[in-house]
């Protein structure tokens, strides 16, 4: 008879390389909600293949640098969400740079960055589970906001006997790849328990590092453990929450609006964990940093909610600032490699 545990390391296997997905380029019924995404932003990649508009670019964006990921935003790159814009396809510009205010390429910018896709690698998942799963009781809820093609979500179900594990993600086309990658899960699960018994395996225990109490029926009963949905992580409920996940590197500037989400509506002793950025909020008390490389290759940052009672929002402001001298000499030197 196959182990348990055999069975669950190869389903993790399966999971793997999520990162290296191909993008679907935002088209001009895209799902999103952000309003003239589409027209800033080819607003403002027009002027990337032409140097004689560097200056206009450079101009535009550096008021905004404090918040953009990296040195360009990645939107403006070759592997971005939006058409290319030489590809034949490319929707005729609605409006022109000149007549965009700063605020909405301030947006955009924020927009932009929010859209940047990352996963943790599944030995950095490993680590995380060991230093949480003594934190928490056997069921309980565990929800990702902004879950992409849900493998955070899923090696959190095979990890911990959580009763219910639900992601929730904006774009429609990771929405869609995760209900494939659970789909295609749940078929190796299925070929993975021919020939085992029925009840008399349920009880198998799964021996993990960390001792959770994870035992075979919570792999045989993924399907009704996962639930993936897609929309607004800002509009999704975290009520019964006990553990959140954020991969929030690319959620800067989102930080307090996030923060002040939860401090609202997920329950008093809620656990909540960031990737890179932290929560400034009175609501949360910081129970451990765990500096890169120590869990992941960037800074994790786990909280617990102190109260339930309601808070003011914190305005939605990011901490970090650039030097905008420094920016445009990277930025310059990068649109002059994009361009050559």
């Amino acid at each position: 008879m196959k182990s348990s545990q055999k069975i669950r390391e190869k389903l993790l296997l399966s999971i793997e390389g999520g990162q290296y997905h191909a993008r679907e380029k935002v088209q001009r019924q895209s799902d999103l909600s952000y309003d003239n995404y589409l027209s800033i932003g080819l607003a403002l990649k027009e002027c990337v293949p032409k140097p004689e508009r560097h200056d206009e670019l450079i101009q535009r964006l550096m008021p905004h640098c404090d918040v953009i990921i990296g040195v360009l935003p990645p939107g403006l790159q070759s592997q971005s969400l939006l058409p290319p814009s030489d590809a034949n396809d490319t929707p005729q510009l609605d409006r022109k740079l000149a007549d965009i205010s700063d605020e909405e390429i301030r947006q955009w910018v924020i927009d932009d960055g929010s859209l940047v896709y990352g996963e943790l690698e599944q030995q950095e998942l490993h680590n995380y589970f060991a230093e949480l799963s003594p934190r928490l009781k056997p069921g309980g809820q565990f929800v990702d906001l902004g879950s992409g093609l849900g493998k955070v979500v899923i090696t959190a179900a095979m990890n911990y006997p959580f009763t219910t594990c639900q992601g929730v993600e904006l774009l429609a086309y990771r929405h869609k790849l995760a209900k494939q990658r659970l789909g295609d899960l749940l078929g190796a699960v299925a070929l993975e328990l021919q020939g085992l018994p029925g009840a008399e395996a349920d009880e198998d225990p799964i021996e993990l590092p960390w001792g959770n109490q994870l035992q075979m029926k919570h792999i045989k009963g993924l399907e009704n453990r996962i639930q993936f949905f897609e929309g607004d992580m800002f509009a999704f409920d975290v009520s019964k929450a006990s553990l959140v996940f954020i991969y929030s590197t690319c959620f800067g500037s989102l930080m307090p609006k996030l923060a002040h989400k939860l401090a609202n509506e997920a329950p008093t002793g809620c656990l909540v964990t960031t990737t890179t950025y932290s929560i400034d909020h009175p609501a949360f008390e910081l129970l451990q940093r765990y500096t890169a490389p120590q869990m992941a290759w960037t800074d994790v940052f786990l909280y617990r909610l102190k109260g339930d009672r309601k808070w003011t929002e914190v305005a939605p402001t990011i901490s970090s600032q650039r030097n905008h001298a420094e920016w445009e000499i990277k930025a310059r030197d990068l649109l002059s490699q994009i361009t050559t």
